[in-house]
């Protein structure tokens, strides 16, 4: 049995789009996580100069409320930074993920490319053998 070529080409343009959603799915994932990353890094900038402060809000304290609000604000603040944990990691696992299915799209493209290939190969090599055929049988008829 053949592969019909047109069938062939129209399999690699739809691995082709499905490799290109693939890509565009894995550039959403990847910029989402890096904007999760710069998240985490601003709640941990904001807890550093919090804690920078606090020595001043601690001089300042006239009371223990004021010294338990330092810790309060000290507690969100570590609170921020655990959930900005929590969604870069989920971030980088969409990211991981879509980076495998990518992966995945570009190998079925590449056996696609390759199995193009090989049908325009043996259809060449088909075609020069009819002309081959033709052309001996042109010269023997001139004989």
């Amino acid at each position: 049995m053949t592969i019909r070529p047109r069938a062939v080409r129209a399999l690699r343009d739809a691995r082709t789009r499905l490799r290109d959603a693939a890509a565009a799915s894995h550039a959403v994932a990847t910029a989402a996580r890096e904007q999760s990353h710069l998240a985490l890094v601003r709640e941990q900038h904001a807890l550093e100069e919090y804690l920078d402060e606090a020595s001043d809000i601690l001089a300042a304290a006239n009371n223990v409320n004021d010294l338990l609000s330092v810790g309060d604000i000290t507690g969100v603040h570590k609170l921020e930074i655990a959930d900005a944990s929590t969604r870069y990691d989920k971030a980088s696992a969409v990211a991981d993920a879509s980076a495998d299915v990518l992966r995945d799209k570009s190998r079925l493209l590449r056996r696609a490319e390759k199995l193009v290939e090989r049908v325009t190969a043996e259809r060449a090599a088909s075609e020069a053998k009819v002309e081959q055929r033709m052309n001996d049988d042109m010269t023997t008829r001139k004989r």
